[in-house]
């Protein structure tokens, strides 16, 4: 069994991070990319985990949001019904997806940015 965490915005820092694309968030320094790959820090108080989907499948992470974004069936996407007892937002750029090994990846403007907690 497979295990992904989804991570959303807290609400006293939407202002700051809430639907903000990476470039965005590096441009207002709340991001800072790590020097060499492509690898993002992100302050891990920012957000807090709002769902844990447990699956047989090993999805990718457009599957997933397919799945967690509530307006896939109008975009006729055929991927599974969001789970009814996911009760978070729509899923959106700036959640983020934990892979089942630990890997983080932020939903941006176009496409997957992987990121890394900062440490305090």
């Amino acid at each position: 069994m497979n295990r992904f965490k989804i991570y959303q915005v807290k609400e006293e820092h939407i202002r700051e991070y809430g639907y903000a694309s990476m470039r965005e968030l590096l441009w207002t320094h709340h991001a800072e990319a790590v020097e060499g790959r492509e690898l993002y820090r992100l302050p891990r108080e920012a957000w807090e985990p709002v769902y844990t989907w447990h699956t047989e499948k090993d999805p990718c992470l457009d599957y997933i949001f397919e799945t967690f974004n509530r307006n896939h069936r109008e975009l006729g996407l055929s991927c599974e019904a969001t789970p009814e007892d996911f009760h978070g937002h729509s899923m959106s750029v700036s959640d983020i997806i934990e892979y089942p090994d630990g890997r983080l990846w932020f939903c941006d403007s176009l496409g997957w940015k992987e990121i890394i907690w900062q440490s305090n």
